[in-house]
């Protein structure tokens, strides 16, 4: 037995201090050497592969002095740079954090490292736990396209978990590349990720819609002007001014020719279409000024006249009722003909696309399509929609023999009236003889028409040709 014997007390216990430090010096390194063997100093490897990407870690266990360090590391290999961005960020939301080419996280526990051990052991075990993607990991959806969830199969020692978080940036509105994120917990903090990529593109093609006619038919030597176009996409909306037009008319040289008109998006979808322009001979040429034709919201203008016959029609939701200042010209034209003991009593007036379908349909149910076409318009191309024809006195031909009606062709001009479908021009209206129905373009070009005893066709040098037939 060891004994000190200090006179000084101060100094005894100042011996015994140092005597207690030196002891727990050698407990510390010898429990330190216990607890750093290798049964305690395990690692682990697992891989995940799939077609896009594959995840190999590495899992440590390690105990010194009572406490437990767990060492992971990630190692991600992806030849698609979103599934590798997106499942860093996966695992850095984890608690990982990047280092080079790795992904590590640290943990630091008081404890044993046993219990860790068993734990990551069996829930990293085939038969603890089977996880997949249903359906594709790869999906092409088209723009504005529903997007169907397939989920994924997770069962744990057989039975189905839903111990599942997913997340994602998925925007069907939006062309671009997408990732679905699901996060299966296997158990505390070890989790598995699976990915899936949805494509958001766009296939289809834009539209071109020329402005006036899709063939045309122009004098030798005159010029040729652009009636318009425009062109619209489904994802990137109004394109007009990305149309390519190439214009290769030379009026100087008879014969056919095809102006392009090439659009295309930004997706790389492109579309084609072709007016036909087709340049008379010297011999056959007259000097006619072509007409300006515009469409605007569907409705026709042929130098600025609205025009509505079998090749021009209207919009079905176009619904201007009666023009009051036609209707007005009416009531005047009505009142000075009773004053002269004529019936122009109005029969028919503005008629609405429902209307005109149900009177159409009724001739035909008579007459049949082929006859009920050269008396009655198409419902969308009705005179009687656009709120400026009328039909009066009495819709009969024997009406063309009346004095009414002779009074009505003669003097409808005064005031603004035109008889629209005369004697002897149903190859150029496509109607029969309708000395009832007029239609009102203003005293100043109804004077005009009037004058030249054209038809409102010819007048404005949009010519139809129709077959009359038997």
């Amino acid at each position: 037995m060891l004994t000190i014997k200090i006179k000084n007390k101060k100094v005894k216990i100042l011996n015994l201090i140092i005597l207690i430090l030196l002891m727990c010096l050698v407990f510390y390194a010898i429990g330190s050497l216990i607890f750093l063997i290798p049964i305690f100093n395990k690692k682990y490897t697992n891989k995940i592969n799939t077609d896009n990407y594959s995840i190999n870690t590495k899992t440590s266990f390690k105990n010194a002095w009572f406490n437990c360090y767990t060492n992971e590391e990630f190692k991600i290999a992806s030849k698609d740079k979103a599934f590798l961005t997106y499942l860093e960020k996966e695992l850095e939301s984890d608690g990982f954090k990047k280092n080079k080419d790795k992904l590590i996280r640290r943990k630091k526990e008081l404890g044993f490292c046993g219990n860790r051990k068993k734990e990551y052991e069996k829930v990293h075990s085939k038969t603890y736990a089977t996880y997949k993607l249903n359906g594709s990991n790869n999906i092409k959806l088209n723009y504005n396209d529903e997007y169907k969830e397939d989920y994924v199969t997770f069962k744990i020692n057989n039975k189905i978990s839903n111990d599942v978080t997913i997340n994602s940036n998925l925007n069907i509105k939006k062309i671009g590349e997408y990732i679905i994120s699901y996060k299966l917990k296997l158990y505390n903090n070890y989790n598995v990720f699976l990915l899936r990529k949805v494509s958001i593109v766009d296939n289809e093609k834009p539209e071109i819609n020329l402005l006036g006619e899709n063939e045309i038919t122009i004098d030798f030597g005159s010029n040729y002007k652009e009636f318009g176009y425009s062109a619209t996409d489904n994802y990137d909306g109004d394109i007009t001014d990305k149309v390519i037009v190439k214009n290769k008319v030379d009026t100087k040289k008879p014969g056919t020719y095809k102006i392009s008109y090439k659009v295309t998006d930004t997706s790389g979808n492109t579309f084609v279409t072709y007016r036909i322009v087709n340049v008379r001979d010297k011999t056959n040429s007259v000097n006619i000024i072509n007409p300006n034709i515009q469409v605007i919201d569907g409705i026709t203008y042929v130098d600025g006249v609205l025009v509505v016959n079998k090749k021009y029609g209207l919009p079905k939701d176009y619904d201007p009722k009666v023009n009051k200042e036609a209707l007005k010209s009416l009531k005047l034209m009505q009142a000075d003909a009773k004053a002269l003991n004529l019936d122009l009593s109005l029969i028919s007036g503005y008629r609405s696309y429902s209307t005109q379908e149900e009177l159409y349909n009724k001739y035909v149910s008579i007459d049949g399509e082929e006859k009920a076409n050269t008396y009655s318009a198409k419902p969308g191309f009705s005179e009687h929609q656009t709120g400026l024809s009328f039909d009066v006195g009495r819709v009969d031909s024997s009406f063309a023999n009346t004095d009414a009606a002779k009074w009505l062709e003669e003097n409808a001009y005064i005031y603004g009236f035109i008889i629209r479908y005369p004697k002897d021009k149903t190859d150029i209206t496509g109607y029969i003889y309708e000395p009832w129905h007029i239609r009102y373009l203003g005293k100043s070009l109804a004077k005009k028409v009037w004058d030249s005893k054209l038809t409102l066709e010819e007048y404005l040098n949009i010519l139809l040709i129709f077959s009359t037939g038997t």
